[in-house]
């Protein structure tokens, strides 16, 4: 992956993550969403797709298992919020990121 891709992808895999802190998704369920994703984003190829014999989802699935082979960063930093303590008592992935120093994923 060059690095203008491995740019894009980081940029939507943050924002991913931020909307699954945002909406109070566990681990599991938000591994489960990006597993859905992939599925749904190789289906769409597949039905786009003139000259079938491509197995997409097959693909989508190896893609997914070398995804967990790259090494990861993550930088949290903190934004001063009243509300912000309110809303790690309901999320557990939010309330992780709190102890972690911060809410907001980069």
């Amino acid at each position: 992956m060059d690095d203008e891709a491995g740019e894009k992808i980081g940029s939507v895999a943050g924002k991913l993550v931020q909307t699954i802190m945002e909406l109070g998704l566990t681990w599991n369920e938000a591994v489960a969403a990006f597993g859905l994703a992939a599925r749904a984003t190789a289906q769409t190829a597949a039905s786009a797709q003139k000259s079938p014999g491509e197995d997409y989802v097959s693909i989508a699935r190896q893609q997914l298992i070398e995804a967990f082979e790259v090494d990861v960063r993550v930088i949290v930093t903190t934004s001063p919020s009243d509300d912000v303590g309110e809303e790690a008592d309901d999320n557990p992935l939010l309330a992780t990121a709190l102890r972690r120093h911060g809410s907001k994923l980069h």
